[in-house]
């Protein structure tokens, strides 16, 4: 069926000759062959697309923005080749905790420009959208006093040159949420949260870095 039909039907005209039909089957094998190429193209780019190394970001939604989390909707890892596992320093862990003090100021001030020093251009474009999407609502969601409680190591590997290490982060916080076309104290100005009480989170942050250098957000779980 692959590569032709070896049977071919035959009549004959009205003159007695004898007319071959195995145009039909060519055709339809020729088709077969095309279609069994795209599908292993089409598995190629699937294996490939799978064993991409870098973490998966987490998306950004409009609840996640009212509510204050950086980023709420988590997803699957992705397939990664071989590694090999990294160790974590004492100066790596503090490290982490600094980003995560850095990250939640610079959100909170609406800087793009220092949260560039410090996040991935992927999760710059996440926090940038998350940001432009406060702003069109007339809303500001701000993240202050942050205290780190416990950090644990969940995972930590090297791939060639680039280094991750995925984190459980659990702090508090003042974290709340206020509309942009009110005074404080006005009715409607506190949306959600509380600019007067911590309150504990928790979300797990994936780090990199390249050949030894400083460590970047690199993607955001919950």
């Amino acid at each position: 069926m692959l590569f032709g039909a070896t049977e071919s039907n035959a009549k004959t005209n009205e003159a007695g000759e004898a007319v071959s039909q195995t145009a039909g089957a060519s055709g339809n094998s020729g088709l077969l062959l095309f279609l069994m190429v795209l599908g292993a193209g089409a598995a190629y780019y699937f294996l490939k697309v799978r064993r991409t190394p870098v973490p998966v970001l987490s998306g950004i939604t409009r609840s996640s923005a009212v509510a204050g989390s950086l980023l709420a909707e988590s997803s699957a890892a992705t397939l990664r080749p071989a590694t090999t596992d990294l160790d974590i320093t004492t100066a790596d862990k503090a490290a982490f905790q600094q980003l995560l003090t850095d990250v939640q100021t610079a959100w909170s001030t609406q800087d793009l420009a220092a949260l560039k020093r410090f996040v991935t251009p992927e999760m710059l474009t996440y926090f940038s959208t998350a940001l432009a999407e406060n702003t069109s609502q007339d809303i500001e969601n701000h993240v202050e006093e942050v205290v780190l409680g416990r950090a644990d190591i969940r995972e930590a590997w090297t791939e060639q040159a680039t280094q991750y290490a995925t984190v459980g982060l659990h702090w508090s916080a003042r974290d709340y949420t206020v509309s942009t076309k009110k005074q404080r104290g006005e009715p409607g100005y506190l949306i959600e949260g509380s600019d007067e009480t911590p309150a504990e989170s928790s979300e797990v942050w994936t780090f990199m870095r390249f050949q030894d250098g400083k460590w970047l957000l690199s993607a955001i779980q919950q």
